[in-house]
């Protein structure tokens, strides 16, 4: 039993340090990586610009069609925190030449009102983005609070529950 128990450890010891070393343990907890990116609109949004307010990170893309869903419901609940000092920010993953114009077509068309950035493939990896929708929400110390990943039923009442806890 002890040699079981001995050997379980000695694996968990070591997933736990080729998580920590690929990033993938930063990702799920701990301080939210830093960024700065340029909005549909050309200005700099940097994370820092928010220190000590709540921030709901959300990764999308045109090409999703939960986003499509998502999006309008993380809206939503954005209008509901906005006056208490919440900050949304997404981050569309489109990619090309025409991606502003993809990107600022869909907020237009699903009334979006929170700032959207435009992301990249490194800060994707630095989030672990492995599908999308996936939302963060941060703490005012920008320390992830939760993740989201995929289609959720009701993630406008998960993520207004975490961000309760939070305020």
């Amino acid at each position: 039993m002890k040699k079981k128990l001995l050997i379980y450890i000695v694996v968990c010891i070591s997933m736990l340090l080729v998580l920590s070393h690929s990033g993938l343990l930063q990702a799920f907890s701990g301080k939210a990586p830093q960024f700065t990116l340029k909005d549909i609109k050309g200005n700099t949004v940097s994370l820092s610009d928010y220190r000590g307010k709540v921030v709901v990170v959300d990764f999308w893309a045109t090409w999703c069609h939960e986003c499509e869903d998502s999006s309008p419901e993380l809206d939503r609940v954005y209008r509901k925190y906005r006056d208490r000092g919440v900050i949304f920010l997404g981050i569309s993953l489109d990619e090309g030449g025409d991606a502003i114009e993809k990107v600022s077509n869909f907020v237009k068309k699903f009334n979006i009102t929170f700032p959207i950035l435009m992301g990249n493939r490194k800060l994707a990896n630095a989030y672990y983005i492995k599908g999308i929708p996936t939302t963060y929400v941060l703490d005012k110390d920008h320390n992830i609070a939760a993740r989201y990943e995929g289609a959720i039923a009701m993630l406008g009442a998960l993520i207004s529950k975490e961000i309760e806890k939070i305020l």
